[in-house]
């Protein structure tokens, strides 16, 4: 063992340091690229972030814009809201002030009908009672005429001057009778 080959060891150590040379520049070659590429990544994040930012500046205007929009258009709905409801109000006191009027006029037709009927039943009445004293004022009326022409008929029949009265009457007769 202690016979060691120096120059083969040399010449297998300067291979051993070619490869570590290789590998040191591939490594080299390797971060050189990952910090290329780390430069890269930053830059590209640095670019997004400006770009939320910006998105963000954008947003923020479309969302002022859009919450004004949104104000107006509460504040125009609300006052359309307002109008309609004094409308509603409105229609309803004059469909009660109607309805109030057309209690008012039921009532008092109501009230000339019952007069009326009041009134027709009085004239009714009158009429009836009047129709009872004319037949009544009729009745005495011919009872009368009849004493009298009784009474006439026997003082005529007692008269041997004058016709008696049944020949007397003919001559008022409407119907032409054969005289005899």
């Amino acid at each position: 063992g202690d016979d060691l080959n120096y120059p083969e060891e040399i010449e297998y150590m300067k291979r051993k340091i070619d490869v570590l040379q290789y590998r040191l520049m591939i490594k080299d070659e390797h971060i050189l690229n990952s910090k290329k590429s780390e430069e890269d990544l930053r830059t590209r994040v640095a670019e997004l972030d400006k770009a939320f930012d910006d998105e963000a500046v954008r947003c923020r205007e479309n969302t002022g814009e859009m919450s004004r929009q949104y104000r107006e258009m509460q504040e125009s709905f609300n006052e359309t809201i307002e109008v309609l409801q004094k409308q509603v109000s409105q229609a309803k006191q004059e469909i009660e002030s109607v309805t109030k009027e057309i209690e008012r006029v039921r009532i008092e037709k109501d009230e000339i009908i019952r007069q009326k009927d009041l009134e027709i039943a009085s004239l009714s009445s009158k009429m009836e009672t009047m129709a009872f004293e004319f037949a009544d004022m009729l009745k005495e009326t011919l009872d009368k005429m009849s004493q009298r022409i009784e009474v006439t008929h026997n003082s005529w029949d007692r008269d041997p001057t004058k016709p008696p009265l049944t020949n007397r009457l003919k001559e008022f007769s409407l119907q032409d009778e054969p005289q005899d």
